[in-house]
């Protein structure tokens, strides 16, 4: 590389930290447009810890259908997909069983009347469909039974109406029902009371219906109501709302006030620490740094399964300090390389980042194997831990073997020879050399 592309590709280097560090922390309007610019960094989704907001738990009621435990997954399931279906992605949706006893708990971000939760996914109930207008009459339709999802659509003449979808077996026994009341009234129950009747205006075979409110159709918010109420009976358990509390962002603004003060001061220490032991190598780790920073916080503002909580403020910052432990390793090894043999400096660096990285690689891959566990298998809680350090994990193992090299190899062009500059110094007692520097050191001396 020549002296004029090494300062090229500092200046991009440069160029791209200022930038994205700009663009993590303004906000502008977008000129001409009606559109404003939000800052990534302050894009990040936040935690209930972290935001305030909801958190809810039901019980399970064992109906004695048998299989409780994988209709209680489906439950999970469905709960989760409702509430991203209304914007809440952040949300999270667990079960906890205690033995026998399972327990869902629902947790909504950014929601500040506990009512809004059961508002957002219904009060959990009972839904049936009847022929008859009686509470005694059998049901021809059970929402946990039979009901796939109930959704807010439009009808042939765009009017706003409620779409059904039925699972197989829902879809026999509704083709049933239709066929068996055609141009008549069907009853709808919730706990046992009639919430509402409809006209059948025909047979429908294939497990999906529409629900209209005459030539004027409903509103909006009506029809999501509706919707609703539907979806919150046809949940695969019976559940029971056990506890609605609402949750204080104070912790969390303050977490975040002091996450943000100590990681400052870990920076500048590391930046400090690297450029005092290190010299030039440690200018070069303090840049590479600079880039895992900025590109961190952009991949926790775009990965849609990133939420910040406090436990994910601690992998982060975990992350940083193995960002920064994998790139001592490589220039202890450098150090190694030239103290001990008479390689000029390109080829100490050079043999330093090959002899380094499958230690690197190998002490990483074991984290990361450990964030995947508690990824897949932890709880809530700690699933926010083990996002972020996978994130950061990767991303360290990138600056440090990429970014780091490349800067460094930059550096080479403007001063190759000075071993007071990146901090180097030969050994003065050959004694002291191990062995497999010895036997490697003609075989290396050549690479530049």
């Amino acid at each position: 590389m020549n002296l004029k592309k090494s300062i090229v590709i500092l200046s991009i280097v440069a160029v791209f930290i200022i930038l994205m560090t700009v663009f993590a922390v303004v906000s502008f309007p977008i000129a001409d447009t009606v559109y404003d610019y939000t800052g990534y960094a302050k894009t990040i989704k936040l935690g209930l810890d972290m935001s305030g907001g909801v958190s809810a738990v039901f019980n399970v009621t064992d109906d004695g259908l048998g299989d409780l435990e994988t209709r209680v997954d489906g439950t999970v399931i469905a709960l989760q997909e409702l509430l991203v279906s209304k914007g809440y992605t952040e949300s999270s949706v667990t079960k906890t069983n205690n033995g026998d006893n399972f327990a869902i708990r629902v947790e909504v971000p950014d929601v500040d009347d506990p009512e809004a939760v059961l508002d957002l996914i219904g009060r959990p109930a009972k839904l049936e469909f009847r022929g008859e207008d009686s509470a005694t009459a059998e049901a021809a339709i059970v929402g946990s039974k039979h009901l796939e999802s109930a959704f807010v659509t439009t009808d042939t003449n765009g009017k706003f109406a409620v779409g059904l979808r039925f699972n197989e077996a829902g879809a026999e026994a509704f083709k049933q029902l239709t066929t068996d009341y055609l141009n008549k009234t069907v009853y709808i129950y919730i706990n046992g009371e009639k919430y509402t009747e409809v006209n059948v205006q025909s047979v429908i075979a294939d497990g999906n219906a529409i629900i209209t409110s005459g030539t004027q159709g409903y509103t909006y918010d009506e029809a999501k109501d509706f919707a609703t109420r539907l979806q919150s009976g046809a949940f695969g358990v019976e559940l029971k709302v056990s506890e609605v509390r609402n949750i204080s962002p104070t912790l969390g603004e303050d977490a975040v006030k002091w996450a943000l003060v100590a990681g400052a001061i870990g920076v500048a220490l590391i930046f400090i620490f690297m450029g005092i032991m290190y010299r030039g190598l440690g200018l070069a780790a303090d840049i590479a740094l600079c880039v895992y920073i900025v590109l961190l916080l952009w991949f926790c503002a775009v990965l849609p399964w990133v939420q910040l909580t406090l436990p994910g403020i601690a992998g982060i910052l975990l992350s940083i300090g193995m960002a920064v432990d994998a790139n001592i390793v490589i220039f202890e090894r450098i150090r190694d390389e030239y103290k001990h043999s008479s390689k000029p400096i390109p080829s100490a660096i050079k043999v330093g980042f090959k002899r380094s990285t499958a230690a690197i690689i190998d002490g990483n891959v074991t984290t990361i194997i450990g964030a995947i566990v508690l990824w897949v298998i932890g709880s809530a809680s700690v699933v926010g831990f083990a996002v972020t350090l996978f994130i950061g994990i990767i991303l360290s193992m990138f600056t440090s073997l990429v970014i780091t090299r490349l800067i460094i190899k930059c550096f080479l062009p403007i001063n190759s020879t000075s071993a007071k500059f990146y901090g180097l110094k030969r050994s003065e007692n050959d004694k002291e050399i191990p062995d497999f520097i010895k036997h490697s050191d003609t075989a290396d001396e050549g690479v530049k």
